[in-house]
């Protein structure tokens, strides 16, 4: 069955929302439309054979709408640190911008684009080390300082980590003769939980990913020197820019409740 764009939008947010407990009213929201309108859909999708409905309420794709979503999720999941690294993008226009391109562009396009990501992310996975002059990679930075702007991510996603208010903004980066670090600064972490109690918290350990696992970086007072090669993965956006990402293990102390250590990553835009 050919499906189109808005139909394989439909089935990505089905497959996205059919365990959340309120389907009908996600699904509303999401695509804009009433909930009368979404029943309607779903009674439709039915009787067409695209998808299941348990007794106890539940829904499920199957057949030929469970393959083309798994399909669409797929090539989303690949296309979309793409848009995430576009620094004028939120993180929710990132995710929109993946969407429509997987389910309205020609699909020779998006294959390519989905090849093309592939491939650079078998080159992006190979250690940054600035160190290791036998890798043949040529430095890009030039002796100096400079700022450089970056934002705390949930490990392995594309939300904004809570931690990403413990650091001052933006960091700093110092270059001689080859060799270079990035210095981040840490600051108290004050919010609410969801139950309104008031927390507040301050990081007091850091590790960076390096090698085969975490090396502590150890601070002077709230300041921490983070070597260049620590960075996991640079890879250039289409405006020029260079991106880097770090993945740190943060322990923070003197909550108002308990913290465990939490892993994320931090994306780095260097200058072009």
């Amino acid at each position: 069955m050919d499906f189109t764009p808005k139909q394989l939008q439909y089935l990505f947010y089905l497959d996205f929302y059919q365990n959340s407990g309120r389907l009908v009213s996600d699904l509303a929201e999401q695509l804009g439309v009433s909930k009368a309108a979404v029943s309607q859909l779903l009674d439709f999708y039915e009787t067409k054979g695209l998808i299941k409905r348990d007794p106890s309420g539940g829904t499920s794709l199957i057949g030929e709408a469970k393959a083309a979503a798994a399909t669409v999720k797929e090539k989303y999941e690949l296309i979309r640190p793409f848009f995430r690294r576009m620094p004028e993008l939120t993180v929710e226009m990132a995710r929109q911008c993946a969407l429509r391109y997987v389910c309205w562009m020609p699909r020779e396009s998006v294959d390519g684009l989905a090849r093309a990501l592939i491939e650079k992310d078998k080159l992006n996975g190979v250690r940054w080390d600035l160190y290791d002059q036998a890798a043949g990679r040529r430095f890009p930075f030039a002796d100096g300082k400079c700022q450089v702007p970056f934002d705390v991510f949930k490990k392995d996603s594309d939300e904004i980590s809570m931690g990403d208010k413990g650091f001052v903004k933006p960091a700093q980066m110092t270059v001689l003769n080859g060799r270079g670090a990035i210095t981040l600064v840490s600051r108290e972490i004050r919010y609410r939980s969801k139950a309104g109690a008031s927390l507040r918290g301050r990081l007091t350990r850091l590790s960076c990913l390096y090698g085969g696992g975490f090396v502590q970086v150890k601070p002077k007072k709230n300041k921490y020197l983070i070597p260049l090669h620590y960075i996991r993965k640079i890879s250039r956006v289409p405006d020029g820019t260079l991106c880097g990402t770090l993945r740190i293990r943060a322990e923070v102390g003197r909550c108002a409740g308990h913290m465990p250590p939490s892993e994320a990553d931090i994306l780095f835009r260097f200058t072009k």
